[in-house]
Formats: C-alpha cells, structure tokens, sequence
C-alpha cells in the first residue's frame, strides 16, 4: 500500500520510509525513528550502543557534539518503541558484541565469512541515530540564547541522509541490499590504549558521510553513498603502505583521508529502493554513473580542513610541531607517514 507521502506499507510494516516522512515525522521524533509507525510508542534506545557504554563505563563520561559542545552518553538517547529495540539487539547488538569478543581477527573473519552487510548496516545506524540526535539538541547551551537545533543550525541535508537511513532500517524490511549500496568500509588494527577510555573513540564527519568507530584494538571506517570509490581509489594511493597498528591521531587521520577522498568524489552513484509487491520483497540497488569513479583535483587544503577538526585540540598540547595549526590546516603534516613516505611505525 502506496501512503500519501510516499511511504510503502507492505507485509504488516513500513518497508518504505520517503524523504518526506524521513524529514516531517521521523526527524520531528513523531514516531519511532526505526519503523516509522504513528501507532508506536517510544521508548529509548542509546545512541552509542549500551554494549559498548558498559563495556568502557561510558555512561558518566561525554561524547564531543558536531557543534564542539559535550553531551553525557547516559543521556545521549533516542525514541525508539519496544519492539524495534528488540530487533537491534537481535539483529546487531548480540552477534556483533559477540564477535568483537574474538578481537581484530576475530571481526575480521566475521566480514569475511560473509557479515560485512550487517556491519556496515550497524554503523549507518549509529551515524544516523547521531545526527537524528542533533534534532533535538540546542545549537547554544545558553538557554538566554536565540537559536534553533544542531541539525537545523548546520543545515543537515537530510536529503543526502536517506539513503544511509534506508541501510540502516534494511534488516527491519527484510530487504535485499545490493552490496554496491554499501559504500566503503575499512578494518583496522588499532594500539591498545594506557587507560579503558582511551579503548573507544568515535570520529564523525557530517558533510562527508563518513564515520570512524574504535573499540578495542578495532578501528572500523565507513563511508555512506560512495559505492565503494573511496576504498577503491585509498587501495590505489597507500592503503597497502600501513604496516602496523595505528595510534590514535594515526586512526584520526585515516578517518580524515575516506572523508576528504569521498568530498572529492565527482561521480557518486544512485541509490534506490525498490519493491515487489507480488513477492513481497524489498531490494536496496546501486547504479553508477559510470564505469570507473572519477576524482576532482586534490585540494590539501580539504584534508587539512578535516585534520584541524579532528585533530587539533587532541594534540596541540602533544607535539612539538612549528606553527603546528597552520601546518595542519594547510595539509602538510601527516601522522601515517614520513617524509620518505613510509608509515611511521612508532608515533
């Protein structure tokens, strides 16, 4: 059943959420930010996984807002009915908590022996249940203060969102998902930390759709509406060149190269939704513009941008590095590799 807005009602649920409903009764929080459904009643559901919060004892500590100001993760929650908690769990938050018991290889092996849908569906989820937040966040914490939303105040393009929205609503429809719609996704290993905290981090560049999460020795990068490009052309640069383990600003800059690589992605593809209304089956396809990706010409200034974001207040204190904020805003400091191009083993 074909709804005013656009919407498809099929098999007792909403496979299809359209981008008015997304924008008007999702983002609003009228309804459960999963299924969609105006009869649903809300409960919570954590932003960060409650796996992840208990496993670092997050709750007390803050998670840095895309507008720079802290929000505590005991508090960082969305509307989300019952029964759609249910399905995260089972679906996402026991088999990939499990397999992340088992460690970098242990994951590993998971996207190999055939888990990089529900992965790469498990962080389109985190990423949207972010930004979804931000509908709901001041600008300013100054109450005093004239303002409107985080979303709002940023110009969100929610528009851009839908598709990521769509993958991570997927399981929910039983959909088929194209693994072209996929988009980019790297593994990492990551140094273990001096203290638990330092275990997880979190790196999320809005304009991009891109997303780094680190949990553990795990550092997982994704990038949302690339078609995969941007792991085909990062393969192609210095991917190959990582020999070890990343510390931490090395893991940040990584997230700032699938950021920058996706910005200057000239030919992204096209995504849809499609449904049979006879077989009741839901597909999420990919169609790209062209045969190969094509790439604007390199700005080190884009990449510099990305790095001053999520490096600076980390490390300005931590190097000493001449006119260390100009530098890396200009582009011209690199934490993965040397001035003989190799990776910095050590750093």
């Amino acid at each position: 059943m074909f709804l005013e807005d656009g919407s498809i009602y099929l098999n007792g649920k909403m496979v299809f959420v359209s981008l008015q409903r997304f924008r008007d009764k999702v983002c609003s929080g009228e309804v459960c930010f999963l299924c969609a459904d105006e009869n649903s009643e809300p409960t919570k559901e954590h932003v960060i996984p409650d796996w992840i919060l208990r496993k670092y004892s997050l709750y007390n500590h803050s998670i840095t807002l895309t507008n720079g100001t802290r929000f505590k993760y005991r508090d960082y929650v969305v509307p989300c009915c019952w029964k759609c908690n249910q399905l995260l769990c089972k679906n996402f938050e026991t088999p990939i908590s499990s397999a992340y018991e088992n460690g970098f290889d242990g994951l590993k092996g998971y996207l190999v022996g055939g888990e990089v849908t529900r992965v790469f569906c498990w962080l389109a989820l985190i990423f949207i249940k972010m930004h979804y937040k931000d509908n709901f966040l001041r600008m300013e914490r100054d109450k005093r203060a004239i303002c409107g939303s985080i979303a709002n105040d940023l110009g969100y393009d929610w528009g851009e969102m839908h598709h990521t929205y769509s993958l991570a609503r997927s399981f929910y429809c039983d959909a088929s998902v194209d693994l072209k719609s996929l988009g980019s996704l790297g593994i990492f290993r990551i140094k273990s930390g001096s203290e638990d905290r330092e275990q997880f981090d979190v790196g999320d560049i809005t304009y991009s759709n891109t997303f780094g999460l680190r949990i553990g020795e795990i550092g997982l990068i994704a990038c949302f509406g690339d078609g995969g490009a941007v792991l085909y052309k990062l393969n192609q640069l210095f991917l190959q060149k990582l020999e070890g383990p990343l510390s931490f600003p090395q893991f940040r800059e990584l997230i700032a190269q699938f950021a920058c690589c996706n910005l200057h992605l000239k030919n992204p593809p096209q995504f849809s939704t499609v449904t049979d209304k006879a077989l009741g089956m839901v597909s999420v396809i990919c169609t790209k513009r062209d045969p190969e990706p094509i790439f604007y010409e390199y700005k080190p200034e884009v990449l510099g941008a990305l790095m001053s974001t999520l490096l600076y207040s980390s490390m300005k204190n931590n190097v000493s590095i001449p006119d260390f904020e100009r530098r890396l805003r200009q582009g011209e400091i690199s934490f993965l590799f040397g001035n003989d191009g190799n990776f910095i083993k050590n750093y």
